[in-house]
This record gives structure tokens, C-alpha cells and sequence, in this order.
């Protein structure tokens, strides 16, 4: 079932790749020094949450030791990672900046924030239910309100047509649905999921956007808090929370599909991520890891000690483990998944 499914979102993805490019026109000649969008804009959860949190009265922070141990200038800046995190690397890769900035920062330039910014928080989720449990008041409505002041904030300068919008949720919402009570099974929460994205979708292309990544749930049930809270005595792979996860990418696939077809100039992008964390976890020793299953901090691992801090146990080379902490994956780790997603999805731009 799991292979069905995962063969139907990449015809998706395939399908949605040729009609970007065919809206972008052809790649920029080797050796241009162009960026190949002029803005990236990311909206979502800590997996794109570039410090928005250090704003807000939330415990879900991450400003402080040893996040940042491998960032310029060994800074916490908010990033739940040794280093920079997904959103940074893309828009690297794509030409726009080295590092995508909080929203939140108020002291941001105009022309910083032209280029694009992270209105994201960590904790937050498609479901409003999640954001009140994860404690982050971010909620997808509240990211498409900042987004709205964002724009009144550019003094007139629109934003660019061809910038690129990120959308990250889904992991807090698997967490979510097997920690508190929602009434549903889970192919009702699979579907309210999608159904939730999809609003955000529309209300992202109701303001402008015109091409988006949306990206799919990862094998939650796989990384290191879930294998130590749910995964038994030999810490496995939690495999309920991996089918939530499934099953939510599937009709997440055939919404996407529909919208594809229904909104003229609108183009649409899946990134399995599902698959591509899960290959470099399975694969981690051959990409030069020594470790693709426990956590850098915390890698002892309590079941509460889901992130890390001072006092956390820590591995000598966090660039040798798939995961900083209890959920989020190391720069090292985020730079080959990015590359990935450059490689299959976005090379056409």
C-alpha cells in the first residue's frame, strides 16, 4: 500500500514539475550568478522556523546552547539545529541569500525583507488544536495575517511575482492527534489535515502567491522522540504515526493535484519528504553518518526530554548524526535533504 501510494505522489510531483517549468521558461545558462527566484517566503513549523519564537511568550524556543554550536559565529539564534536549518540552505541553493530572517525581527530592512523572511513557528500546525497544545499562538491563520502586514511593511514595493512560498506543517499535527484526544480516527485526521492545507494554499494564492512548495509530512513515527515515547524497548520506528503520516501525504497528493488544475497560473509543487528523510535515515552510514537514529543532544534520551539544553548530554561531532535533538535534523542532514529536493523538484527554476 505505502509503495502505491508513495508511486502516486511522484507522478504528482513529476506532473506539477513540467507545468512550472513550462511558466518559468528554461533554467538560467550554467555560470549566471542570477537568483533563480527573487524571494523565498516560508510559512509553517520549527523545520522553517528561523527565530520567530525568540518573540513570543512561548517555552518553545531554541536561542540558547548548544543550538547554534555550528552556526556563524557559534550564535543561538532560534533555529532547532546545530547550524542553519532547511529554509536557509533552499534559499542558498537558490540564489536569493545565505540566510532567511524571523519575521518577527522588527529591525529588518526593506530590502531584507524584499528577499524574504520566515513566518514561522515552531509547534505550530495546520490544526489550531496543536498550536494550543504546542504553546505557540502562530497558527496557519495568524502566519497569512503576518503575511499581510508583511506586505503593508514593503512601503509600496510589491511583492515579486516569482517569489516562492513554502509551506511546512503536518509533524505537530501527527504528534498532536496521538497525544491529546481529537475524536477521529485517523483517516479523518489524515483528511481535516489536508483539508487544512489546502485553506492555506488558497489564502496564500487569494494574496498573490503564484508558485508554491507545499511540503508532506516526514516518517514522524521515526525520529528519536518517537521511537523512545512510542517505539518499545527497541526504540523502532513508531509505525501508527508513520500511517497518519501516509495517509495525510496521499490526499494531500490528490488535493494538490485538483488545484493544480483549477487555478490558472497557479503551479503547485509536493516535496515527498517523507521519503527523503526516511532514505537518509536508512541509508545514513553510506552518506557519512555515524549515527541516523539517535539524537546529537540528548542521544541518551528520556521520554520528556523531546529538545535539548545546557545540561543535555551532547556528541562530540554533531555532523556525524542525522539529528540535533529529539526532532530536528542536523545542518549536515538538512543540506543533503535540500539538495534533494533542488535535485527532483526544483532544478526546472
Amino acid at each position: 500500500m505505502a509503495t502505491v501510494i508513495i508511486s502516486y505522489l511522484l507522478l504528482l510531483v513529476l506532473a506539477g514539475a513540467v507545468a512550472v517549468e513550462a511558466i518559468l521558461g528554461a533554467p538560467p545558462a550554467p555560470g549566471t550568478s542570477a537568483a533563480k527566484v527573487p524571494a523565498v517566503l516560508a510559512f509553517g513549523d520549527s523545520i522553517v522556523d528561523t527565530g520567530n519564537n525568540n518573540y513570543l511568550p512561548t517555552i518553545v524556543r531554541s536561542n540558547f546552547p548548544p543550538y547554534g554550536r555550528d552556526f556563524p559565529g557559534g550564535k543561538a539564534t532560534g533555529r532547532f539545529s546545530d547550524g542553519k536549518i532547511s529554509i536557509d540552505l533552499l534559499a542558498s541553493a537558490l540564489g536569493v541569500k545565505e540566510m532567511v530572517p524571523p519575521y518577527l525581527n522588527k529591525s529588518l530592512s526593506t530590502e531584507e525583507l524584499k528577499t524574504g523572511v520566515s513566518f514561522a513557528s515552531a509547534g505550530s500546525g495546520y490544526d489550531n488544536a496543536t498550536c494550543r497544545t504546542m504553546m505557540t499562538p502562530l497558527t496557519v491563520e495568524r502566519q497569512l495575517q503576518l503575511f499581510d502586514e508583511y506586505k503593508a511593511r514593503l512601503a509600496g514595493a510589491a511583492v515579486p511575482d516569482r517569489a516562492l512560498y513554502l509551506l511546512c506543517w503536518g509533524t505537530n499535527d501527527v504528534i498532536q492527534h496521538f497525544t491529546v484526544s481529537d475524536g477521529m480516527t485517523e483517516p479523518e485526521y489524515a483528511d481535516f489535515m489536508a483539508a487544512r492545507a489546502v485553506a492555506a494554499v488558497r489564502g496564500l494564492v487569494a494574496r498573490g502567491a503564484r508558485l508554491l512548495v507545499v511540503v508532506g509530512a516526514p516518517p514522524v513515527g521515526c525520529v528519536p522522540a518517537q521511537r523512545i515515547i512510542a517505539g518499545g524497548v527497541r526504540r523502532q520506528c513508531a509505525t501508527p504515526r508513520n500511517q497518519v503520516a501516509l495517509l495525510y501525504n496521499r490526499k494531500l497528493g490528490q488535493e494538490i493535484g485538483r488545484l493544480n488544475a483549477k487555478l490558472a497560473g497557479v503551479k503547485i509543487v509536493l516535496v515527498d519528504l517523507y521519503n527523503i528523510l526516511a532514505d537518509v535515515m536508512h541509508r545514513y552510514q553510506a552518506l557519512g553518518f555515524k549515527n541516523g537514529k539517535d539524537a546529537c543532544c540528548g542521544y541518551i534520551g528520556l521520554a520528556a526530554s523531546v529538545l535539548c539544553n545546557f545540561a543535555s548530554p551532547l556528541c562530540n561531532d554533531p555532523p556525524q548524526y542525522v539529528f540535533f535533538d529529539s526532532y530536528h535534523p542536523t545542518e549536515r542532514a538538512y543540506k543533503l535533504m535540500v539538495d534533494e529536493v533542488i535535485k527532483r523538484y526544483l532544478r526546472f527554476l
